[in-house]
């Protein structure tokens, strides 16, 4: 096989395997596909100029499309910058494709330039990973694990082909092998008769959300449901709903828990592992069980929920959870974020980054008279990449407006995620930095509150930015919001479609007051 014909045989492999998006970092080893895909049908390129963003862009495009994406790099260093954005998609048990260029197999070990190991270089993050070249067979499709990302590294030697043919991507995907067992559903007999049955609900997609709703109203459960959960939109479910906050956990004194969707952001969840006594039932999409400990835990495939009876719990649940009065500092973040919401209009899709954003949200909730879709990065919980996997959810033209509400470092991690905007749809996106002058979280850390000044201020990586330069590199309009009245004066729909960086500076003194306050 010539190289030509090995290009068109790994992209069809692609194609059987579902990608109908790449995003194309480009350079000279990988030039041979581009040129092939730029002769293709039927699929879509997106042109970055860095691995890492495209990476997390292509993950949004993954959740956005349920479909694998693609992303494609030249060899070395530039493969390698792809690996938070796969540990990430592991952990969310979604197909991102690493389609990287490579040299020749017998240039590995040399130090050759731009040659490092890159045959199975993501290790467990990839399952199913291709090492291929001229000698290679083309494995089947239908071997590749599309609940975990994949890893196709293609050898390619000089002189580099510079008229590839494409090919069509509409072609059929290939079948996914049969299970050679039914998974068990879960027995939920004990939860059913526990005293303080609790479920807990995270990262359910609008479409999860409504299938899980009838079995939920059935069981008559109290619902500990995050933001992510997609459940505080209008349903039957509000009198059974709790916010996932320290304070309602601690309320309700669960005695057997039931966890759907993914693993909970709570600081209760994460002391589950000093309670074996609790049993704990997972029912997710992502093979794991979110807790370390072998006690009292098992975990079930989503499709089992489809086979779980709609049947009571024995012990009436407590009465619906009244909100407590956030406590009586209007500059602190909380309060700021939670006025915030009243700027998102019907069907808005709201991205929390991680550390404080998400926590705030899940602490107060709001009940939305109309729908408003959550979502967050909350496989490793990292803060790299938000903007970038935001813009890659949010790419598509739409009448809806688009919201990312994340910290000041997770918006520093991602300076060059706003590259890609001139080649999305149009529609309202309004990217939040909470900017409060560092890491904010590690002064809710419990083993970090009694640290010296100096060492938080390290820790913390205090700084005094402002993220106006950020907006005008990438063309966005900027706005400072710092107060509940500012907050409460603006209006989402008075902005244009385009891309809007609005700067929220909570007052520090008095969100370390909101938080002491705080039951």
């Amino acid at each position: 096989m010539t190289q030509a014909p090995l290009i068109q045989a790994v992209l069809r492999l692609l194609a059987e395997v579902g990608v109908r998006e790449i995003c194309v970092a480009a350079g000279a080893r990988n030039a041979p596909v581009i040129a092939a895909l730029l002769e293709s049908q039927n699929v879509k390129l997106w042109n970055f100029f860095e691995e890492r963003s495209a990476a997390f862009f292509a993950l949004g495009r993954v959740r956005a499309s349920g479909c694998p994406v693609a992303v494609l790099t030249t060899s070395g260093t530039a493969a390698a910058e792809l690996l938070p954005a796969l540990v990430e998609a592991y952990y969310q048990a979604l197909p991102l494709v690493a389609f990287t260029a490579d040299r020749p197999k017998a240039y590995r070990g040399t130090g050759a330039p731009q040659a490092i190991e890159q045959a199975n270089l993501f290790g467990p993050y990839t399952p199913t990973a291709w090492d291929l070249d001229l000698t290679s067979e083309i494995p089947p499709a239908s071997t590749a694990h599309l609940n975990t990302p994949l890893h196709l590294n293609l050898c390619l030697d000089e002189p580099l082909a510079t008229n590839v043919p494409g090919i069509d991507f509409a072609i059929p995907t290939a079948p996914r092998p049969v299970a050679a067992t039914t998974p068990t559903p879960p027995d939920l007999t004990a939860f059913r008769n526990s005293p303080r049955p609790v479920v807990l609900v995270a990262g359910l997609t609008p479409a999860e959300a409504d299938e899980v709703t009838p079995f939920l109203l059935a069981l008559k459960a109290p619902i500990v449901a995050e933001a992510t959960a997609n459940l505080w939109q209008p349903s039957a479910l509000h009198h059974l709903l709790w916010p996932a906050s320290e304070t309602a956990l601690t309320q309700l004194q669960p005695s057997h828990v039931l966890r759907l969707g993914s693993v909970p952001t709570t600081r209760w969840w994460r002391d589950l592992e000093d309670h074996p006594d609790i049993p704990v039932v997972n029912v997710a999409r992502a093979a794991f069980p979110g807790l370390a400990r072998r006690t009292n835990v098992s975990l079930h495939p989503w499709s089992t929920l489809a086979d779980l009876p709609h049947a009571p719990c024995v012990v009436p649940p407590p009465e619906t959870y009244q909100q407590p009065s956030l406590p009586p500092f209007p500059h602190a973040e909380p309060v700021l974020l939670h006025t915030l919401q009243s700027a998102f209009s019907p069907n808005s899709q709201v991205f929390l980054g991680n550390s404080l954003p998400i926590r705030e949200f899940n602490d107060f909730p709001s009940r939305h008279p109309f729908r408003v879709t959550f979502h967050a990065n909350r496989g490793a919980n990292g803060i790299d990449g938000l903007i970038s996997t935001w813009l890659g959810l949010s790419a598509e033209t739409d009448s809806s407006d688009a919201w990312l509400i994340l910290g000041d470092l997770s918006a520093l991690y991602d300076l060059a995620g706003p590259w890609i905007l001139p080649q999305l749809g149009q529609r309202r996106r309004f990217l939040v930095i909470v900017n409060n002058g560092g890491g904010k979280i590690f002064s809710r850390v419990r083993g970090l509150r009694a640290l010296p000044e100096h060492a938080r201020a390290l820790i913390e990586n205090h700084h005094e930015l402002s993220f106006k330069p950020l907006a005008e590199l990438w063309g966005m309009s900027h706005t400072f919001l710092e107060t509940p009245t500012a907050i409460a004066a603006f209006h989402s729909l008075d902005f244009d479609c385009g891309t809007h960086l609005i700067e929220l500076r909570p007052d520090p003194d008095q969100t370390e007051a909101f938080w002491a306050a705080s039951p």
